[in-house]
């Protein structure tokens, strides 16, 4: 039985090894800042 948990891990890991490197990587745009908060939200108000 431990065997068999053991293969099962050791398969999993290399699956999934396997997946994250077949999935193509998404491009980021260059020379753009990355937005993060929705209108400028999360920036702090001006002082007066």
């Amino acid at each position: 039985m431990k065997q068999i948990v053991r293969i099962s891990v050791l398969v999993f890991g290399l699956l999934g090894t396997y997946l994250s490197v077949a999935i193509p990587q998404v491009p980021a745009p260059d020379g753009g800042p990355i937005i993060t908060c929705p209108s400028g939200a999360c920036l702090p108000p001006a002082p007066m």
